[in-house]
């Protein structure tokens, strides 16, 4: 369709995005976001970091910055979703972390407050960063293990097995269906 419209017009390959645009996008917003940075107060810095590996069996490290603008607007920025080969070790993911906020000139000890889930190698790595006093552990995983805990106990263990067995007993049997859409005024005189 190009052709016809404009013969003269190269479409840009798949070179052209990576070789190109693609560094040149990541360039421009790796500036813009350095300089929000270089504006804001150095201690008024959040950082929120978790280690993982991925369902290809590839392990990764990402840590996002977290402040205030002085039009205080919240914003969030992702500074690394790295590979990240080494062992899972505290100082591992301490010298990591530091690395990567260093790239962008942040110094680790104007860190307000660090978010990390409770692993006993990231708990490490916060000792290793001197930053206890500025860990604050990940809500959502605190609200997970606490629902798990008590899915645990024996009586709500009980009353789950035996709501998952009446709700196989209506998947497994048309006729349960049909008749717990029959109304209930109509379903007691039926009875």
């Amino acid at each position: 369709m190009v052709k016809v419209l404009n013969p003269r017009y190269s479409l840009p390959g798949r070179k052209h995005f990576t070789a190109t645009a693609v560094p040149k996008l990541y360039n421009e917003v790796r500036d813009t976001i350095r300089q929000e940075l270089s504006l804001i107060s150095k201690d008024a810095i959040s950082v929120t970091t978790d280690c993982w590996t991925s369902i290809a069996n590839t392990p990764y490290i990402t840590i996002t910055v977290h402040f205030i603008t002085s039009e205080w607007a919240l914003k969030s920025a992702c500074l690394a979703c790295a590979h990240f080969d080494d062992d899972h070790n505290g100082k591992n993911i301490a010298e990591v972390s530091r690395s990567i906020l260093n790239d962008w000139g942040i110094d680790v000890q104007n860190i307000m407050s660090i978010t990390t889930d409770n692993g006993s190698n990231i708990l490490k790595s916060i000792e290793e960063l001197n930053l206890e006093n500025a860990h604050i552990s990940c809500f959502a995983q605190n609200i997970n293990i606490g629902v798990n805990h008590s899915l645990d106990i024996p009586v709500l263990k009980r009353a789950i097995a035996r709501l998952k067995k009446l709700q196989n007993a209506f998947a497994m049997s048309w006729k349960m269906k049909r008749d717990l859409h029959i109304e209930p005024k109509s379903y007691y005189k039926w009875r």
